[in-house]
């Protein structure tokens, strides 16, 4: 049988009961980690499931699970739903604009750390979602400024030309 681990509301995985057994013995599971499995009505501690208390010497204290996960296991048709950070934005649509208006080669870089974020997200990884959206949104005004910085300067040199232009117009060649 699975057992779905979490700990701190962060979910850890999906493991095999003597999987679990020997993450506890070596110390990769703690005693506290809240366990869930088809069939059970709340998330309990490792150390209540798998009677692993003698083998560490101590009893941890009952962890009372969050009175939200039943009630979203139960609307989920029984998978514990363990609470996620929000999910950062990944400036796809920004990196794309910077690499079509600004400058492609630092906007390519921009997409390919957008195009991290959700896949990361959606693997877990919020830590790493999170540094892949701050990555993306640099190299998105690094693009921008990069882009801008030249059409500033043809704007301006059109802007003279035009001006110089007009102002030897009435000057005799």
């Amino acid at each position: 049988m699975d057992y779905h681990i979490a700990r701190n509301n962060q979910k850890l995985g999906v493991f095999p009961e003597d999987t679990i057994r020997t993450r506890l013995q070596n110390g990769e599971l703690l005693p506290s980690d809240l366990v869930w499995c088809e069939g059970m009505p709340t998330w309990k501690p490792a150390a209540d499931v798998f009677l692993v208390g003698a083998a560490f010497h101590v009893v941890p204290p009952v962890i009372a699970p969050s009175p939200e996960i039943p009630q979203q296991a139960a609307a989920l048709g029984g998978s514990p739903v363990v609470p996620r950070p929000p999910k950062p934005d990944n400036y796809l649509v920004w990196s794309i604009l910077a690499t079509l208006f600004c400058c492609i080669p630092f906007g390519i870089v921009s997409i390919v750390y957008a195009t991290q974020v959700d896949s990361k997200y959606a693997v877990g990884d919020y830590p790493g979602a999170g540094a892949a959206a701050a990555k993306a949104k640099t190299w998105f005004w690094v693009s921008f400024g990069f882009g801008l910085i030249p059409m500033l300067l043809g704007i301006a040199y059109f802007v003279f030309a035009v001006f110089f232009g007009v102002a030897m117009a009435g000057f005799p060649h």
